[in-house]
């Protein structure tokens, strides 16, 4: 067992990992759920779910979640196969753990990207919307992305 995974084990047995930022470092706003949710609607974005699951909604700026995404991007080695664990895993994981270690909201998103359909995350932003992809293993990973990108990845459809 390489050493990488020697201290991740290590560190599953006692409890996990967090991220290495904490919510007193970085700035954070709110808005309404329904503010999103029609801010997104104006987008062209379908919600895929009526029921918002909160009232309110935490974001920060993009300074800081050019800070925060690393943390929220994690290695391709989990891709395990297509359906099974696959982007939209990713995407979702990215969102719990921002809402569960941090206090802020990321949205998972689907759309289109040169290789097709894809799932990957979108969040608010003192500017507006950006996208990322959680996935280690893409070559936007771990960067925070117009909705309109030189990646040609495109926002769809989202849920909470």
């Amino acid at each position: 067992m390489c050493v990488g995974k020697w201290f991740c084990s290590l560190a599953k047995s006692i409890g996990g990992c967090t991220p290495k930022v904490y919510p007193t470092d970085y700035n954070v706003y709110s808005t309404t759920f329904a503010a999103v949710r029609d801010d997104l609607k104006a987008l062209g974005l379908v919600c895929m779910d009526d029921n918002l699951p909160d009232v309110n909604f935490y974001y920060t700026d993009s300074a800081d979640w050019k800070k925060i995404i690393p943390y929220l991007t994690y290695s391709a080695e989990y891709y395990a196969e297509s359906e099974r664990k696959d982007c939209d895993d990713y995407s979702k994981k990215a969102s719990a753990d921002a809402s569960f270690y941090l206090g802020l909201n990321v949205i998972q998103a689907w759309g289109t990207m040169p290789d097709g359909y894809h799932a990957f995350n979108l969040v608010k932003t003192d500017t507006g919307y950006m996208v990322f992809e959680p996935n280690a293993g893409w070559e936007c990973a771990g960067e925070l992305l117009e909705l309109d990108n030189k990646y040609e990845w495109k926002a769809d459809k989202w849920k909470s």
